[in-house]
């Protein structure tokens, strides 16, 4: 038996286990970083054998007795399409503005106040524990010809058996990780064999033999500029200590090893399990593009797969040139140094020679944001896409001359992954996380780490890199062959190596 059938062979051992997987990430409104994360890990799951259900606290219970008097199969269908619509949208659907409100605005108000009202009887009644018999369950096999199972947002959910729904548990879970108890919220999880969450909750499922959290990262300990509440978040870490563990790189695993498991004896009102009873392991994530599998069935004769994205029309004027701009791809605040890579692609003047930098993120409200947006209206080079979709990333990837990253810090970093598989240039900072991914493989021929000390050296590798680049705009088409055949090609080796240690980690 050669080595990939007995590696093959170690994945199917999963098989018949029922695994739950957290959807907070999920349920946002922008899928980054943890979502990509929490894709990969339902993907790898499913492909090992096992049966994989989402955790939601997207929850529609069927109030008045005009609901409760439909037959069951029509309760389970209105709920399904509420649960499914708020993970499309990433928030609940609530109702919509009455009309006379947009009128009158002090109905508006009132509806403010009214708003303010249930969100401070949800934080009274917030459930500290939920018994199975309150969990509804969505088998998606049951949803017969469902508009929402082809929503291009809900791809993952072809992987998944069905949907757990616990009303506002990660809201209770957020509530009980800032008092001083840190008593976690109980879920009971009977007839499942592990819950796996997609970042550190402080929750303790019962009745299930296998509890694993994931850390990505201790950025809002180590960067005041976060929207993370610092002690909720230093009390969900904690919350780890007692369940197995998963960390994206080890630049998290030895920080985490440090600050977090050092300090356990220190942890108030719980029982703590000896450290070496909870098996941890650093799990490098599979890059986040896919390519329909058609293109690469014959890794040897890779099809072409030309832009189709509106950003990158050869009619449109201001759009993108294939192999003409330059990539920034992630949200929008201050540690991942936007406004200093701003700065350094004005010094650096390829604008000049027509190459645009290209940034996609959705911009906040805030003064961040603000300050972003001023400088961009100065510099016309400068294009901002807002949150774009998984086909417009494959194509902004598949053409863009390089991509840069300027984070101040990381956990893991997937955009400079992406880049390296694909082998096109990417111009990083120089963070633990990202020399991790450049000793990768070959990845050290693609991925420059730059310190962000000086705008002048991250002006010059643009230049640099723009000087190289050139001859990629006169065979644009064999340039995408290449990258896809070399993703296929390295993005497997990752992929099966994050499988076979999730598989041991959940034996």
């Amino acid at each position: 038996m050669t080595q990939s059938i007995q590696q093959k062979a170690s994945l199917r051992s999963l098989k018949g286990k029922r695994i739950v997987v957290t959807a907070y990430d999920l349920e946002q409104s922008e899928h980054r970083g943890i979502a990509v994360y929490s894709k990969a890990l339902i993907r790898s799951l499913k492909e090992a054998g096992a049966e994989v259900w989402l955790l939601t606290e997207f929850d529609f219970p069927m109030r008045g007795k005009g609901f409760r008097r439909l037959p069951k199969t029509m309760q389970t269908v209105l709920q399904s399409a509420q649960v499914l619509d708020s993970l499309v949208e990433g928030g609940e659907s609530g109702p919509q503005m009455f009309w006379l409100e947009k009128k009158l605005g002090i109905l508006s108000k009132l509806r403010t106040l009214l708003q303010l009202l249930e969100k401070f009887g949800e934080f009274i009644r917030r459930p500290r524990y939920y018994p199975a018999r309150k969990i509804s369950k969505i088998e998606l096999k049951q949803l017969f010809d469902n508009p929402y199972l082809r929503h291009d947002r809900l791809d993952y959910l072809v992987n998944v058996e069905g949907i757990l729904c616990a009303r506002k548990i990660f809201f209770a879970t957020q509530v009980a990780s800032l008092l001083n108890k840190q008593r976690p919220v109980q879920i009971d999880l009977k007839g499942f064999d592990a819950l796996l969450t997609s970042c550190p909750l402080n929750i303790q499922p019962l009745n299930v033999p296998i509890f694993v959290q994931t850390v990505h990262d201790l950025i809002p300990l180590e960067y005041a500029q976060t929207h993370d509440n610092l002690l909720g978040f230093s009390h969900r870490l904690q919350a780890c200590l007692n369940s197995r563990r998963i960390f994206v790189s080890k630049s998290t695993t030895e920080k985490f090893q440090r600050r977090i498991s050092n300090g356990s004896d220190l942890v108030p009102d719980r029982k703590l399990k000896s450290l070496k009873e909870c098996k941890e392991k650093t799990l490098v994530q599979p890059p986040s593009l896919s390519f329909p599998q058609w293109i690469s069935e014959d890794l040897s004769n890779i099809s072409d797969l030309r832009p189709v994205s509106y950003l990158l029309r050869e009619e449109k004027k201001k759009g993108l040139k294939p192999f003409k701009y330059l990539l920034f791809n992630s949200s929008v605040e201050a540690r991942k140094n936007l406004l200093f890579l701003v700065k350094a692609y004005a010094e650096s003047n390829v604008s000049l020679n027509g190459i645009r930098l290209c940034v996609t993120g959705k911009l906040k409200k805030d003064s961040y944001s603000k300050a972003v947006k001023e400088i961009v209206s100065h510099e016309p080079g400068i294009l901002l896409t807002g949150y774009i979709d998984e086909s417009t990333k494959q194509d902004l990837y598949l053409n863009a001359m390089a991509l840069l990253s300027p984070s101040l810090v990381e956990g893991f970093g997937i955009p400079a992954l992406d880049a390296a598989c694909l082998g096109m240039q990417a111009i990083v900072s120089d963070c633990d996380s990202h020399r991790e991914i450049q000793a990768m493989q070959d990845f050290e021929q693609y991925i420059l780490a730059v310190n962000t000390l000086q705008s002048r050296d991250w002006a010059s590798a643009m230049q640099a890199v723009a000087g190289v680049s050139c001859e990629l705009m006169q065979e644009p088409a064999k340039e995408r062959q290449r990258r896809i055949s070399r993703f296929e090609k390295t993005s497997r080796t990752i992929k099966s190596k994050f499988e076979s240690d999730l598989t041991e980690l959940l034996l």
